[in-house]
């Protein structure tokens, strides 16, 4: 299939480019979609949310009544907008979501990875370990109760760090897509033994229906990128794009009632602080192998 991110078809990809930068959103309330009752979406509602994946690959959303909210609304309002392949990781409990915060592992050596503390955690994608026939393809978060301070996260579309490398160089995409250059060693469990093996993809590759999915995290332990001159040009070009300042970069912080429908976009969060003696932050999240459907 040729798509817009294919190096050798310039005009379709400059075709592409003008409509994705056609009326882009410019700020948080951009993306937002309140929503009267999660668990019987309107049709404007739905159409909402995925028009707004459509063009930004994320969306915002709030609940106009979040005290009568008697269960974790994601679940159903994700099977709404058509999602349903859940990635079921060891730290998801029962229903597959994954409670984000300190303690909510449902799987105890889970307990002191980096989503389950109050740490910082820098950019990345969700999933970017898993096998290339299950990769996450959409991310969604749902905010039952904020910390008490930060917890803020930056959101990036990562259409957009792809178009602005291919415009500086186009073989920083080539490089970049090549399937042995991001490499996550090999988790062994207590005894020492295999618990998942070591995996090796590109950053960016071409789903079956076209679109753009992009595996990246920007930490700098338990990785391995290739090493060659190519390789460092390319991920030194894209650690500068995400640090230079973008009017495409949101920042935010769930509040309660509020969540985030995304395409597995770029994302960051801040650390966060719950006081001793109150009750802290609740933050669920659910990743699917399926992609959010165009409108």
């Amino acid at each position: 299939m040729t798509t817009a991110f294919a190096l050798d078809n310039e005009p379709l990809y400059q075709a592409w480019k003008r409509d994705k930068l056609a009326e882009y959103p410019s700020s948080l309330a951009d993306l937002l979609v309140e929503i009267a009752d999660p668990f019987a979406l309107t049709d404007r509602e739905r159409s909402a949310l995925l028009a707004r994946c459509a063009k930004s690959n994320m969306a915002l959303f709030r609940l106009l009544h979040p005290e009568k909210v008697q269960s974790n609304p994601l679940p159903a309002l994700t099977a709404q907008l058509g999602i349903h392949e859940l990635d079921r990781n060891l730290g998801a409990g029962e229903d597959g979501l994954s409670a984000l915060t300190p303690g909510g592992s449902a799987y105890d050596p889970f307990a002191a990875y980096i989503p389950y503390r109050a740490a910082a955690i820098g950019w990345h994608t969700d999933g970017y370990y898993n096998p290339a026939d299950h990769q996450v393809q959409s991310l969604c978060l749902y905010c039952e109760r904020p910390a008490h301070e930060g917890g803020e996260n930056e959101l990036l579309d990562h259409e957009l760090v792809y178009m602005q490398l291919r415009d500086r160089n186009p073989q920083w995409i080539a490089t970049l897509m090549e399937k042995d250059v991001m490499t996550i060693p090999a988790r062994l469990d207590a005894q020492g033994e295999v618990a998942r093996p070591e995996r090796s993809g590109p950053v960016f590759s071409v789903n079956a229906e076209g679109t753009l999915h992009t595996r990246f995290t920007n930490r700098h332990k338990s990785i391995r990128w290739r090493s060659d001159s190519a390789t460092t040009e390319a991920l030194a070009a894209f650690r500068q794009v995400l640090q230079e300042p973008s009017p495409y970069l949101f920042r935010g912080r769930l509040q309660s009632g509020w969540g985030l429908i995304s395409n597995n976009v770029l994302h960051t969060r801040n650390a966060f602080r719950d006081l001793p003696d109150a009750e802290g932050r609740i933050l669920y999240r659910a990743r699917f192998f399926d992609r959010l459907p165009s409108r």
